[in-house]
């Protein structure tokens, strides 16, 4: 049996704000992990992670769940199963008194 190694893809890098970049899955992949971490200092902030068919799409993006929030000096770990176009961690509260980054495992 063959292992599969899941490649690391920031989408938000020490950010306090924004969309973030988004990364197109091309509804290949089946897995994802994706871990949303609070610097040191972060008094608060949240992040809503969300898909469209198209990393480029300029409209508004389906939200996957409900806005995680952010916390200080701490990894937060979102897992889905299910096949989607692309993904994206937007900052959708501003993130206070440090910076979040956003990270995705696909495989």
């Amino acid at each position: 049996m063959e292992t599969v190694v899941a490649k690391k893809h920031p989408l938000q890098t020490a950010a306090t704000t924004g969309n973030g970049l988004a990364y197109d899955l091309q509804g290949t992949i089946k897995n994802l992990s994706i871990y949303i971490e609070g610097s040191a200092g972060v008094g608060a902030g949240a992040v809503q992670l969300e898909t469209a068919t198209d990393p480029a799409y300029a409209g508004t993006w389906h939200a996957i769940g409900s806005p995680v929030t952010v916390s200080a000096s701490t990894q937060k770990l979102v897992q889905l199963a299910g096949v989607v176009g692309a993904v994206r961690a937007r900052i959708s509260t501003t993130v206070t008194g440090g910076t979040c980054s956003v990270f995705l495992y696909a495989s």
